[in-house]
């Protein structure tokens, strides 16, 4: 911090954006508009906040990158202001695919199979490339669409005294889902913004080179081993991440 050059300028003059957005977001709070409303047309809404159509769009974008507003096919802007709320002394590790989506999943399709790991699968889970891997595909859908997917790898080992029958859908689709979230203790995750290659588009339904957005996450149990490896791949604006740090 000591080399760094800060340069700071002051400016008296408010944006003409900010009392737009102050309005509307009174509004949505004040339940002018409700969850799931569609507000007014942009020219409507321009019209009667006096301002030009490229100052309320400044505005409606603020809005919803605060999470209070969308852009819905076939139904216009809507109201999204109630999100989901994470307390940091109430919360464990959880299924982010599941507890970060903007909308309740509705459904998940697990497909899984046994195989020993990759290289990069047996360092991360420091396992020898014999030992055998739960691996596992997961599509995750709200009531519209497809919204994300996941792979996930987890050593034989470290799941034996769950006693979870693996043959059986119910019991592996529970365990993979929230059953290794719960047990782990600790996770190292890495979070950037990549090109979807052919190994996702298929499981997304979206093209390929499209940005989404990828997390990686290892969980630990008590004793600091790795339980599971999971990649995580959302459609950004199905899905808003609250970390805790």
């Amino acid at each position: 911090m000591d080399n760094q050059k800060i340069n700071i300028s002051n400016s008296e003059k408010i944006p003409s954006y900010v009392p737009v957005y102050n309005k509307i977001y009174a509004d949505i709070m004040n339940d002018v508009y409700n969850e799931g409303d569609q507000i007014p047309s942009e020219s409507a809404l321009a019209k009667e906040c006096g301002v030009s159509r490229h100052t309320l769009r400044q505005a409606l974008t603020i809005l919803t990158e605060d999470g209070l507003i969308k852009k819905q096919q076939g139904k216009g802007t809507i109201v999204t202001k109630y999100k989901k709320s994470f307390n940091p002394t109430e919360k464990e590790l959880f299924n982010p695919m599941i507890e970060y989506a903007v909308n309740e999943v509705k459904l998940v399709e697990v497909k899984y199979n046994f195989a020993p790991p990759t290289e990069i699968a047996s360092r991360k889970l420091d396992v020898d490339t014999s030992e055998i891997l739960l691996a596992s595909n997961n599509i995750y859908s709200d009531h519209e669409r497809i919204i994300g997917h996941s792979f996930m790898q987890i050593p034989l080992k470290r799941i034996e005294h769950l006693k979870i029958d693996l043959t059986d859908n119910e019991d592996v689709s529970k365990l993979l889902n929230t059953t290794i979230f719960n047990i782990a203790t600790q996770a190292n995750v890495n979070i950037r913004l990549v090109s979807a290659e052919e190994h996702v588009i298929n499981f997304l339904n979206i093209s390929e080179k499209e940005t989404i957005l990828y997390l990686e996450e290892v969980l630990y149990d008590e004793q600091g081993n790795p339980l599971c490896r999971c990649k995580c791949y959302f459609i950004p604006d199905a899905y808003e991440l609250n970390l805790w740090i």
